[in-house]
């Protein structure tokens, strides 16, 4: 950390400098006067600046950690949220048996040869009948899987929140 000097000017406010502008010219940034600044050996004769014990730690990867995965599980609840305000989604009772109740004749034999006969259980579904059962399992397969992004997002934000609490407790300790 860069030792910085209080450089007062004649409008009573106070000029922050470093070792680095010793001997230059710095300008008040109230008034716009410039000011000579001591040299390097007479600067220990100003006021020393005190750190700013609430300044943010630098931007590390727990930070990027941190945004990333809150966003990805913001995201991802969000969407689930609208999968499961999707219409049509899961299966709807009176559509399927209204799929049943349009099927013809030649639909019904074919379910009936196909295999109900024989194990009196099931029976093939028929075209609409399969596509209410593929938008059903596609809408739950997706919502599970953004609910498991949601919290995989949460995790992530979650330990890298913990990592840099960690990080700004053990900071403050050094500094004290």
């Amino acid at each position: 950390m860069t030792t910085s000097f209080l450089l007062p000017c004649e409008c009573a406010a106070d000029v922050v400098v470093t070792a680095g502008q010793a001997g230059g010219i710095a300008r008040c940034p109230r008034c716009g006067r410039d000011l000579a600044v001591p040299r390097l050996r007479d600067l220990g004769r100003l006021r020393r600046r005190e750190p700013d014990s609430t300044a943010a730690l630098p931007w590390r990867p727990a930070h990027a950690a941190a945004l990333l995965g809150a966003v990805v599980a913001a995201l991802a609840l969000v969407a689930r949220s609208w999968v499961g305000l999707l219409p049509g989604d899961g299966f709807d009772e009176a559509a399927l048996r209204a799929a049943v109740m349009a099927a013809d004749d030649r639909e019904i034999a074919r379910a009936w040869y196909g295999g109900l006969w024989r194990n009196r259980v099931r029976r093939l579904a028929t075209e609409e009948e399969f596509r209410i059962q593929w938008r059903a399992r596609f809408s739950s397969g997706l919502g599970r899987g953004l609910t498991a992004a949601a919290v995989g997002g949460m995790i992530v934000a979650g330990a890298a929140g913990l990592l840099l609490a960690t990080a700004r407790r053990g900071s403050a300790t050094r500094g004290a």
